[in-house]
């Protein structure tokens, strides 16, 4: 006999043999059906922007700042004058050669009167001599003059020509004193003002066309096989991944560098609006394929001990026989949530690649996944899109 105080208890007991406890609610989630999406083989690089041309300025001579005809940021035509350094004593150097050019000139045209002259004569005398006019000491006589202003002239017009020379190097070291833009562009900043006095050789400024840019790009030589000339490459902003410009390998080294084991490769843009500018960093992205394969969003992915899984949408045959028996009697078409491992690649515009462990046509999952157990209930909801969205990544 039960002691009075059990009664109760041993009642509870009794009322609940054979009954089974409620199952738990099903758990709402969203699906997408598996589908590929287009995914890029990209190199992720930071290079440095380089303007195609630039050509740093110096003065080929030294001297006094006389003018500065340009200002920092300006844009100069080729050939414009940008600083004229004091020229007095140069300008003295190039009178003075002129002057020796024209007295040398001078010389020339006097000896080659003279020469004519005494070619007259030489030759008059020879007639007469052939006539027994004339003594051959006389005719010996005119000739040796005619022979020594025929030296003459030709001393005369060496000086010439070394007066020609001495004004070309006058004129040479004056217009070393004025200092002209090789090529078309903007001036960066200029280290001299007016009056200072600059040296022979020293860099003052810089003129660079920023309308067009290169970047150059260190590439490992393990991606050796897939580069070429013509990929094409996507600059951004590397904080905030904003898209900056777009342009395609144009050069690509014969050789890997034998320290760094990186294949230097150049990429060229167009920067009509000056956006970007010389010198600034950039991530840089060199796409060197791109291919459709099965995509899982970000947001449907769960990791564990180093492993990737996804929740299908599935059925209880789904299930191995020993995980079954613990999920009690279910209608044979009851959706449940089935936990897949799966290998993935790179995450990419918020999808990633499914490199093995899904087929295309499987429903996924895509939330209330920290809810979810493998065999777990669920109700889905109507599906708002047929596939992951992968945007463009640029």
């Amino acid at each position: 006999m039960l002691p009075l105080a059990l009664l109760p208890l041993a009642a509870l007991g009794l009322g609940g043999c054979g009954q089974q406890q409620p199952r738990a609610k099903p758990v709402p989630v969203s699906t997408v059906r598996i589908q590929a999406s287009n995914f890029r083989d990209l190199g992720d690089y930071i290079s440095t922007l380089e303007a195609v041309e630039e050509v740093k300025l110096a003065a080929v001579t030294s001297g006094r700042i006389a003018e500065r005809l340009v200002q920092e940021g300006d844009q100069v035509r080729q050939g414009q004058v940008l600083l004229r350094l004091r020229v007095r004593e140069r300008t003295a150097d190039l009178l003075e050669a002129q002057a020796k050019l024209s007295n040398s000139e001078a010389q020339v045209a006097e000896v080659r009167a003279r020469l004519e002259k005494d070619k007259a004569n030489y030759q008059r005398y020879q007639y007469l001599k052939g006539q027994g006019a004339s003594s051959a000491q006389e005719l010996d006589s005119y000739r040796s003059q005619f022979l020594s202003q025929q030296a003459s002239l030709k001393a005369s017009q060496d000086s010439v020509l070394a007066a020609k020379a001495a004004l070309e190097a006058a004129s040479s070291r004056l217009s070393d004193k004025i200092v002209s833009a090789p090529i078309p562009g903007q001036v960066s900043a200029i280290k001299v003002k007016l009056g200072d006095v600059i040296k022979e050789g020293d860099p003052f400024t810089s003129i660079l066309r920023n309308d067009r840019l290169l970047t150059r790009i260190e590439i490992p030589a393990s991606q050796l096989a897939k580069t070429r000339p013509g990929l094409p490459v996507f600059l951004q902003d590397p904080s905030s991944r904003r898209p900056l410009a777009e342009g395609r390998l144009s050069f690509v080294n014969p050789e890997v560098d034998a320290s760094t084991q990186a294949l230097l490769t150049k990429a060229e843009f167009a920067n009509p609006s000056a956006a970007l500018r010389s010198g600034l960093r950039v991530r840089t992205l060199v796409e060197f394929d791109q291919k459709q394969q099965l995509a899982v969003p970000f947001a449907a992915v769960s990791q564990s001990a180093g492993q990737s899984f996804v929740y299908v949408l599935g059925r209880a045959a789904d299930l191995p026989a020993d995980q079954r028996q613990g999920l009690g009697p279910l209608p044979a078409n009851a959706p449940l949530a089935i936990k897949l491992p799966v290998r993935l690649g790179p995450l990419q515009n918020n999808c990633y690649p499914v490199l093995a462990g899904l087929q295309r046509g499987q429903r996924l999952i895509s939330s209330n996944l920290l809810n979810l157990r493998n065999g777990t209930a669920v109700k889905p909801r109507p599906a708002k899109r047929s596939a992951p969205v992968c945007s463009p990544d640029r």
